[in-house]
């Protein structure tokens, strides 16, 4: 991807040439109000507009949420862009030749081709979703009118979303092209035009279809969905990849919805195009769909930049279940939890709802939603009776709860597998610790074996950091082990060692080591231990601890190995703690008392959780 160089000048003149009223407009529905423009905040919801926009000083500011900032911060907020990817939008939107700031890779020879070749196929797209909207309007007494009036939508609204019609010829398109003098190869390199093996012959590759153009985030079209009009397989054709289309990249009027997503704050995510037409018809605008293939981790990420909550919205049936359950793993990663639209029983997908109810009704449809990962718990799990097929189970789960990058998320994910599963939070946060040991050990690579198949034969042992695993060390001498190494951390973390080791030597040592530990200080430290008189056990503790193998590469690794390893006698002790508190329980006989017991047991079992 090619990358730039913006100077200060560049940026203060491009600044100068956007119209902040005309760019804030795209998204929000201002009115004049003195000098200023008026309108309801896209940053935070709001009835009374509290939203202004100056177009003398190139401003707006919110006196609600306080958010305001120029024509820049704008669109990099509300889209969610980085820095460069905002100067590149506005530049292309002002015209502005971004070229010279190019950060040059390859001759200049070699880019100016780059850039050409790319310029041919947005051309021929161009040239061929003029030619679909055309032939469109022109066969609506045809086929594809009667379709269109089928599923409810009218001319004008076939034109304003640029539905397009592929006429049922081999050579429609391709003939087009050449009057508009666009080369075959490059149609071809678009796929616009198909080249049949072995032979110089070419021939469109839609044919009798409806059009759907779809575009990138700017708008633009890059690339066609066609749905058959008749028996044709497949039912959906889209583009093949190319150099502008890429379908892993790429969600079904994104451009569209963007706005009403971040007003709303969310977004529904639906299987096929006309799901979304037929909900965007209906007033519900925040609604993006897959191109008809399965939902990838580039898709999941475009959704990330935009909201954090999305409500899955797919065909009520095995299959459109299936895909919900396949995308919930893509989007723990990225640290959304999902909610899933149940739709009634009798309605087979978002299409059918939006046609069969009025406002009132669809807009209670809508809300009918539950936690996907909540759902996938008691959808998989309600089967399960046996013992190994419920562990097996379990593991799964906690496969994708490692994938959260939360701690929160993953405690309450953690709660509700406890509870949905009916199984004991002791037992969900034992395997879960084995589970998260292994992958940390081996993170998941394509073709390994998972973790809950290694942990069942015995591939995980030791406390929760890689080196403790490693050399077979216990937490708290891991912890000095370390502290050897990184000094730096020692400040940072003994009084909490202190507070948690009961074993005399280590808590002795990290004392000692407030005097100097590892580097050059280390013979020193030992020649003051052998000279203390105390127990010869404390220098043979230190003279095993740094001869052990370097506990982390770097320091903010050795950080995570403290805290893990912490992380492991805070369970230990609570753990301990417990059984004490089993054994005064059978012994105690005042109610009042076992009750104080129990609540500390309870007490004891949720610092372990969190």
């Amino acid at each position: 991807m090619t990358s730039y160089s913006f100077p200060p000048e560049f940026v203060s003149d491009l600044r100068s040439r956007i119209d902040i009223v005309e760019l804030v407009g795209d998204y929000v529905a201002l009115t004049k109000a003195g000098v200023n423009y008026k309108g309801l905040c896209p940053f935070h919801g709001e009835k009374t507009p509290s939203f202004t926009v100056h177009q003398g000083k190139a401003i707006f500011h919110c006196f609600g949420c306080g958010v305001g900032g120029d024509a820049i911060g704008f669109l990099k907020r509300i889209e969610n862009l980085s820095y460069p990817e905002t100067l590149i939008r506005l530049a292309t939107r002002a015209g502005v030749d971004i070229s010279p700031y190019e950060r040059r890779r390859g001759s200049l020879e070699a880019q100016a081709k780059a850039r050409s070749e790319r310029e041919q196929l947005e051309s021929a797209v161009a040239c061929a979703q003029n030619f679909f909207v055309r032939q469109l309007q022109g066969n609506l007494n045809g086929n594809v009118g009667h379709y269109l009036q089928k599923r409810g939508i009218d001319p004008l609204q076939a034109k304003n979303f640029g539905l397009g019609f592929a006429p049922d010829a081999w050579s429609a398109l391709k003939d087009e092209m050449g009057r508009q003098g666009i080369d075959e190869k490059v149609a071809v390199a678009a796929g616009l035009l198909v080249q049949k093996e072995g032979s110089n012959r070419r021939y469109d590759r839609f044919r009798d279809r409806l059009i759907f153009p779809i575009r990138d985030v700017g708008g633009s079209v890059i690339g066609f969905g066609g749905r058959s009009l008749g028996d044709g397989e497949p039912k959906y054709l889209n583009s093949p990849e190319s150099p502008i289309f890429n379908k892993r990249r790429l969600l079904y009027d994104l451009h569209h919805a963007r706005p009403a997503i971040a007003k709303s704050g969310s977004a529904f995510l639906v299987e096929g195009y006309m799901d979304a037409l037929a909900l965007y018809l209906r007033g519900v605008d925040n609604v993006i769909a897959t191109l008809g293939t399965a939902l990838s981790e580039e898709n999941v990420g475009a959704v990330k930049r935009y909201t954090n909550k999305v409500a899955i919205f797919f065909d009520n049936d095995r299959a459109g279940k299936a895909a919900a359950f396949r995308s919930l793993p893509l989007f723990m990663a990225v640290g959304i939890m999902p909610d899933i639209v149940l739709l009634p029983d009798g309605v087979k997908d978002p299409d059918q709802l939006a046609a069969g109810l009025d406002d009132p009704g669809l807009q209670q449809a809508l809300a009918q939603q539950t936690s996907l990962f909540d759902f996938f718990l008691q959808d998989k799990g309600a089967g399960l009776n046996g013992y190994n097929d419920r562990l097996q189970f379990l593991r799964e789960v906690l496969e994708m709860i490692l994938r959260l990058p939360d701690d929160p998320l993953r405690g309450m994910a953690l709660r509700s597998t406890a509870e949905t599963l009916r199984l004991a939070e002791e037992i969900v946060l034992d395997e879960y610790r084995r589970v998260r040991q292994y992958r940390q050990k081996y993170p998941a690579r394509g073709g390994d074996r998972s973790s809950s198949e290694l942990v069942s034969a015995g591939g995980v042992k030791g406390v929760s950091s890689q080196a403790t695993s490693r050399t077979g060390t216990r937490p708290e001498e891991m912890i000095l082990a370390t502290f050897l190494t990184y000094p730096q951390l020692y400040n940072e973390f003994a009084n909490d060692y202190l507070d948690l080791v009961e074993r005399q030597d280590c808590c002795q040592l990290c004392r000692e080591l407030a005097q100097g530990s590892g580097g050059d200080d280390g013979k020193a430290l030992l020649q003051q231990l052998a000279g203390s008189g105390d127990d010869d056990s404390l220098c043979s503790l230190y003279a095993r601890l740094v001869h052990l193998p370097a506990p982390a590469e770097d320091l903010e690794m050795a950080r995570k190995v403290v805290c893990d390893c912490l992380v492991s006698l805070r369970r230990r002790q609570g753990h301990e703690q417990g059984r004490n508190l089993d054994r005064e329980l059978t012994q105690c006989r005042d109610e009042e008392q076992m009750f104080a017991l129990l609540r500390r047991k309870m007490e004891i079992k949720k610092s372990l959780m969190a």
